[in-house]
């Protein structure tokens, strides 16, 4: 049995839930030995949704995330369990073995993602499994299967789709300060961006088009253009960092900024002069 891997992608998911549905269509009210018990209908969301707000009106966008159970090779929930009740399977799926669980919350707290759920009416934890019921008859676990964006994958160690190419995101892990060695990968992870909006100060007319570059002390350089309402985002920058922010256009003066990144930042209005 082959080593499985889940590929999730925050730019592709749209929040529209289909797997977090699917997720209780699977489970609640099934069981399906050993790999777990019903799952309650209210109370769990052993897939659900992280939305992020982010920047500042009128630049704000939002980032979605469907996050569960990664599945991890060093998981903090195993170390955790005084019963030796939560297991890896050959194929790299971790589930919980409930009659083994006394229900002492351990886990619970020890997942660095939130995902392990206390089922009171049963007194065990419960998590995804990865649909490892699924995966043993060749099917993809719901979520994935039903996912209409292909913002969440699920594939063999190996697979194509785990491989990072050309004019793609490379692939991150979550939350990878917790050491866990997640078997999930992602593309899209929120990175903080510089926003802002260029107009002409002169007219008061917004400036389409303006080329706005920020360039850090390793003099690598993110690149963004003005759209036709002037605003701009310059993504994909490291948190902590400092960058030099140039923002010209035909005719102008150029603007410069000195800015050090914490979390996403937003310029406001740049007022261009005439050159």
């Amino acid at each position: 049995m082959g080593k499985k891997l889940f590929l999730l992608d925050a730019d592709k998911c749209t929040s529209c839930h289909m797997c977090v549905v699917a997720c209780k269509d699977e489970h609640v009210d099934a069981f399906y030995a050993p790999w777990t018990g019903p799952q309650p209908d209210t109370g769990h969301f052993w897939v659900g949704i992280k939305t992020m707000e982010r920047g500042a009106i009128p630049r704000v966008k939002l980032t979605h995330m469907p996050v569960f159970c990664q599945h991890c090779d060093d998981a903090p929930c195993i170390t955790a369990c005084p019963d030796d009740a939560i297991k890896k399977r050959d194929d790299g799926l971790v589930w919980i073995d409930e009659p083994s669980c006394t229900g002492c919350r351990e886990c619970v707290s020890a997942c660095p993602y939130d995902v392990v759920f206390m089922n009171d009416e049963l007194g065990v934890a419960q998590k995804c499994t990865g649909c490892a019921h699924r995966v043993d008859e060749g099917l993809l676990p719901r979520c994935a299967d039903v996912c209409p964006h292909d913002a969440i994958l699920f594939g063999a160690e190996g697979d194509d789709i785990f491989k990072d190419k050309a004019g793609e995101k490379p692939l991150e892990i979550y939350l990878p300060e917790a050491k866990a060695a997640p078997r999930a990968y992602w593309r899209g992870l929120p990175k903080p961006w510089i926003a802002g909006a260029v107009l002409d100060g002169a007219n008061d007319e917004i400036i389409a088009g303006a080329k706005v570059t920020a360039t850090g002390e390793d003099g690598n350089a993110v690149s963004a253009t003005s759209d036709a309402f002037g605003n701009f985002w310059l993504r994909e920058l490291q948190d902590g960092a400092s960058y030099k922010v140039t923002i010209s256009a035909n005719g102008f003066a150029a603007s410069e900024h000195e800015i050090a990144v914490s979390g996403d930042h937003d310029l406001g209005i740049v007022n261009l002069k005439g050159a």
